[in-house]
């Protein structure tokens, strides 16, 4: 999920909503009644939550959002794009104008599901100029939208200046797309909240500051609150209350345009700390909750796995991309274990800008050891990812892959083969971690070298990942790296190594917090979050971007870094437009590049898991990009609680891989 981010906290989670899941203990919560087929219950993380779809870009928050709102299109259980608000679309010759026909008769509604206008082609206009005019963390995904970009960049929010926006209702329900050039994905990206319709009328009615043309965040209640009330719906269902860690529940639309695809009625999410890794299990045993994960932290791990030999499957690979990322410019050490002096603060700084420090981590890291403290060993490897991609998001002409592209790309530039399939990792070697310390010494680097990095302290998964972490690249480098685990709250770290958008604030020198999924079908939506002019990571980075009022400060930097390097190789990328085989192979080279330099270690997936599960496989939605996978919608529950054995998923799973039902 792009700028949007997809920056997920997934690695919190036990498995994806595609696998239906949740983890951890509940805070003490009682556990509720289970109903059947006709709620589900699960457990998860959640804080404060922005109800204003447009404009967040925080995959927490798409989680409940994409329930409440449809686009044009969404995704079906085999990753397919079908007719949603819109009924049909057409494509001029050089892709460069999408024309949707919505569908008549869908209707808004508010929290008390009582109708309040139709959907009409204005409302998706509308929507896009709020996600403008507010700064939504999605917007440069549809940048390719004519004159977006300047309007979004120049803070003109004058009539006359929306007009040169190429977005117009040509009458109720006709929606026209006009592109600066040739997109044929745009289709793709209409599954992302940014393109999300809102009533205007309702909009405005939210204080002074929501008026189309004269934003002001301080007068605009749109989406605030975590209140039912905040928003109007269209989509699957409706919230009907949310607790900041407690629980929230959400309610089937009865109004809803395809309201008989809505199986499951209710939607019940209780919060955990992560502190007691039996509570899912037991949760689940006492029928609580639809799914639980297989915890390898447990000491009786063993009993159950023989218990439920007959019921426990994997979750499926998926599209997020989770790493190391580097804190270039840490300008804040109000959390350190170490940096008490000036010194020891320039020394670690000096170390994460040599790419030789940098690539002497990634080949200390045991990152299948890692993994394995929250997933069973055999998963945990599965889940390895070696790229800022995923290996099978396009494909050439020829059936080329897009990671075999990366490998060739990355052979061309070093010299040396390297295997970045998913499911092992190539860099683990002390020897050569060793070796690149030595390089790195040579360039002045002073070891040891202490990085902090943050971990919430309640949660024993990520507490027992951070501390792998620790013992393999201490082990592995001699005590010259040395890994300080700086453990907070909750709200400490999700505020600064998640929530945060100010640079000058990421109070860490690596974190493990962030992760991206595509927000479309094409390399660019991975690439150009390194972007050091308008990536979404510069400020997880430590660095500015475009939006920054310090930007252009940290240049110098972020050239001796090789960022620019990287922008030249994404421009040049993204300016190949007919040809996508050359595309592709062009946006390889930049992906390349990230690993050579370092400048980010890819490690996983979102975590996979061994789980058994109350729901019936393959029935809810798939997709590699957009939002649309996260929906309710299609998700079917078992008959009577039953557990899903592994002959029946693996026989769904079967009829699934050839696109039958």
């Amino acid at each position: 999920m792009k700028k949007l981010m997809l920056s997920l906290l997934a690695l919190m989670m036990v498995f994806s909503l595609t696998a239906c899941g949740g983890n951890g203990g509940n805070g003490g919560n009682t556990p509720t009644v289970y109903e059947g087929d006709k709620e589900y219950v699960f457990l998860d993380t959640f804080e404060d939550y922005n109800m204003d779809y447009l404009t967040t870009a925080l995959a927490s928050d798409h989680d409940l959002n994409a329930n409440f709102v449809d686009g044009l299109l969404e995704n079906d259980s085999f990753g397919n794009y079908i007719p949603a608000l819109a009924e049909s679309y057409e494509v001029n010759e050089d892709a460069t104008v999408f024309t949707f026909k919505l569908r008549q008769g869908v209707y808004w509604v508010n929290a008390n599901g009582e109708q309040y206008a139709e959907v009409t082609a204005n409302d998706f206009v509308a929507g896009l100029r709020h996600a403008a005019e507010f700064n939504s963390g999605t917007a440069s995904v549809v940048f390719c939208i004519a004159g977006f970009e300047d309007y979004f960049n120049k803070g003109d929010w004058s009539d006359e200046a929306w007009a040169n926006v190429g977005v117009k209702a040509v009458d109720d329900y006709t929606l026209e797309y006009t592109l600066k050039e040739s997109t044929p994905y745009f289709y793709t990206m209409t599954t992302y909240t940014c393109l999300f319709p809102v009533n205007q009328e309702f909009l405005e009615s939210k204080g002074a500051g929501c008026k189309l043309g004269a934003p002001d965040k301080t007068t605009c209640e749109f989406g605030t609150g975590s209140t039912p009330e905040a928003i109007l719906y269209n989509g699957g269902y409706v919230l009907t209350s949310y607790d900041v860690k407690s629980a929230y529940t959400m309610k089937k639309n009865e109004a809803y345009w395809d309201k008989d695809n809505v199986f499951v009625e209710s939607v019940k999410c209780i919060y955990t700390d992560g502190s007691d890794p039996y509570l899912g299990i037991n949760q689940f045993e006492q029928g609580s909750v639809a799914a639980a994960a297989l915890n390898p932290a447990w000491s009786d791990l063993d009993t159950y796995l023989e218990k439920y030999k007959d019921y426990a499957t994997v979750s499926l690979p998926n599209e997020y991309a989770f790493g190391v990322v580097f804190n270039f410019n840490r300008q804040v050490w109000n959390l350190t274990n170490y940096a008490t002096t000036d010194e020891a603060r320039e020394n670690t700084h000096n170390a994460i800008c040599n790419a030789n420090f940098r690539r002497a981590l990634r080949a200390a890291f045991d990152v299948n050891s890692y993994l394995a403290t929250r997933s069973v060993p055999e998963v945990a490897k599965g889940t390895v990812r070696n790229m800022n991609s995923i290996p099978t998001l396009v494909s050439t002409s020829d059936g080329t892959s897009y990671g075999n592209l990366v490998e060739a790309a990355y052979t061309e530039m070093t010299g040396e083969t390297v295997d970045l399939d998913d499911g092992q990792y190539p860099w683990l070697n002390k020897e050569t971690a060793l070796d690149y310390i030595e390089k790195a010494k040579a360039e002045g680097v002073v070891f040891p070298v202490h990085l902090d990095m943050l971990c919430i302290e309640t949660s024993d998964g990520l507490m027992r990942q951070a501390q792998s972490m620790k013992n393999s690249i201490e082990e592995n480098t001699d005590g010259q790296i040395i890994i300080e685990i700086v453990a907070r709250d909750t709200n400490t770290v999700y505020n600064i190594a998640y929530y945060n958008e100010d640079y000058k604030e990421a109070d860490y020198d690596i974190s493990t917090f962030t992760g991206w999924g595509p927000d479309y079908v094409d390399p660019k939506t991975f690439v150009e979050i390194y972007s050091p002019v308008d990536g979404y990571y510069m400020t997880t980075c430590g660095m500015t971007d475009a939006t920054n009022p310090d930007f252009g400060k940290d240049d110098e930097l972020k050239t001796a870094l090789g960022f620019y390097e990287y922008e030249r190789l994404f421009r040049e990328a993204d300016a190949i437009k007919s040809d996508t085989d050359a595309r592709y192979a062009a946006f390889a080279k930049a992906d390349a590049y990230l690993i050579e330099e370092a400048l980010y270690i890819p490690t996983s997936q979102q975590t996979r898991s061994l789980r058994v599960s109350r729901v019936v496989p393959f029935t809810a939605p798939f997709a590699n990009s957009g939002v649309a996978k996260l929906k309710y919608k299609y998700m079917q529950l078992t008959k009577d609680g039953a557990i899903v054995t592994v002959e029946e998923y693996n026989a769904a799973q079967e009829k699934w891989s050839k696109g039958e039902k």
